[in-house]
């Protein structure tokens, strides 16, 4: 008997097997293995699935995996979708504060009744029959088991970690689609690009569409090579930037590009239902105009505005939580971003960079943790060459949800590099720290490093849901 089947039998003898409260399942939940990747993730799945009347196949499924930007390609597809008339229940991977998070429905989270229910339901079934789920499997199953019991016309499913053995991929998606290709979560996918993309690519159907985001060129030709080999319908990924607000054109245009590629291939190519908005307006222009529009023409489209990406993404675009979220009513101004990987800080020093474009700030604090497997040397070069244009201040601290490298051993490395940077082993110390050196007015103090650092941050506020 593995450690998770102890939990569940020790919480059976406290009176908990039937009817437990929302308070109950979290502590269970929290209690049990977070993940595993391993062949025995799809039977189990498998299992609970046929137990639970093949609860996968009652809605259409799409499936995002990838490195970065799984959750805002998820977000942005589900706007385009509902715009088109087609409403989509989102199964987040992770949370920052509660569960509850990660199913949502109508821009909402899951209330608690709800979320016990769809728990209760699987838990009851996981523990009847013996199967030793880990968290992670029970909350992907009660995903599931909710939206089944929704109006709802599909389901988009977040993957967890690359994707063969992801709880997420014993189901059948009509649509699997993957961000960006990057080095993440190395102690079970490796370092190797070519394998990771082989792992990624498991979640790849027979006849079913697969949906790229923008790759290098080699990438994309072994991805579509994969994609063919396994009987998959190959889209070319969208080579350009969503029309966005700056900064974010530069920062998530091509996130958007695959939300969109997503919307357009399930609208027009499942429910064969034409999209001139999803098309980029192909047919908006009248056929056999030339040259520049006349008055009337200008004051007919004035009065009568054709819907194009552009004016849905100016008064539709938001992000989520902890993704460039910028608190600017804070003294001094907050950035919360939960990027973990290279790719992720990349992509954040990048914004860092267009907001002062925008408006110079006077100075900055980063508060950081860094994932073990993270190329410091490499972190530290983005970080040394951003506090040569704007006077700034480094605070690691270690990192709760992740193994995460001694904080000590990266300041001593930052200095070596001259780079002002000092270790705490405290989140609360460090942001105390870091709020006494900047700008009240006119600098920026800056939280990142994983969902968790973030999760810090709200926790050290005494917020308790977002």
């Amino acid at each position: 008997m593995d450690a998770s089947t102890q939990v569940i039998k020790k919480m059976n003898k406290t009176g908990m097997e039937k009817s437990r409260s929302y308070g109950q399942i979290i502590q269970l939940l929290d209690s049990l293995r977070p993940y595993d990747y391993t062949p025995e993730v799809i039977k189990r799945m498998k299992k609970l699935d046929l137990l639970l009347d093949n609860v996968s196949t009652k809605k259409d499924i799409i499936l995002v995996g990838g490195a970065t930007g799984k959750s805002l390609s998820i977000h942005f597809a589900t706007k385009l979708l509902k715009d088109e008339g087609f409403n989509a229940g989102v199964a987040y991977s992770s949370h920052f504060l509660n569960y509850n998070e990660r199913f949502i429905l109508d821009n909402q989270q899951i209330s608690n009744k709800d979320f016990t229910d769809a728990l209760n339901t699987v838990l009851d079934v996981a523990i009847e029959n013996a199967i030793d789920s880990t968290a992670f499997e029970i909350l992907t199953m009660a995903s599931l088991v909710y939206f089944a019991s929704q109006n709802i016309d599909l389901i988009i499913m977040e993957v967890g970690v690359g994707g063969r053995y992801d709880a997420t991929n014993f189901c059948n998606p009509i649509i699997s689609s993957v961000t960006r290709i990057a080095q993440d979560n190395a102690e079970l996918l490796g370092n190797d690009l070519d394998e990771i993309s082989k792992e990624m690519l498991e979640i790849v159907r027979p006849n079913a569409w697969f949906i790229s985001a923008e790759q290098s060129k080699l990438r994309l030709q072994k991805m579509k090579q994969i994609v063919e080999e396994k009987g998959g319908k190959w889209s070319m990924p969208i080579r350009k930037l969503a029309n966005l607000p700056y900064i974010y054109e530069q920062l998530y245009g091509r996130t958007v590009s695959l939300g969109e590629r997503i919307a357009q291939i399930y609208v027009e190519n499942i429910k064969q239902k034409f999209s001139p908005l999803l098309r980029g307006n192909l047919l908006a222009t009248q056929k056999g105009q030339r040259g520049r529009p006349t008055l009337e023409a200008k004051r007919n489209a004035e009065i009568n505005p054709i819907k194009t990406l552009k004016s849905f993404w100016t008064s539709q675009f938001n992000l989520l939580k902890g993704r460039f979220e910028i608190l600017d009513k804070e003294k001094p101004t907050i950035l919360l971003d939960c990027a973990h990987n290279m790719d992720g800080f990349e992509n954040l020093f990048l914004g860092l960079r267009l907001l002062h474009y925008q408006k110079p700030l006077k100075d900055f604090a980063l508060i950081i943790g860094v994932d073990r497997n993270i190329d410091e040397l490499e972190l530290l070069k983005l970080i040394r060459y951003f506090s040569k244009k704007i006077s700034g201040y480094v605070y690691f601290v270690p990192l709760k949800d992740r193994q995460s490298k001694d904080v000590n051993d990266l300041e001593q490395k930052a200095k070596a590099l001259d780079i002002k940077a000092k270790g705490y082993s405290s989140f609360e110390v460090a942001f105390e720290a870091a709020k006494s050196v900047v700008d009240q007015r006119d600098g920026l103090l800056c939280v990142t490093g994983s969902m968790g650092i973030v999760s810090q941050y709200w926790e050290n506020r005494g917020i308790k849901k977002i």
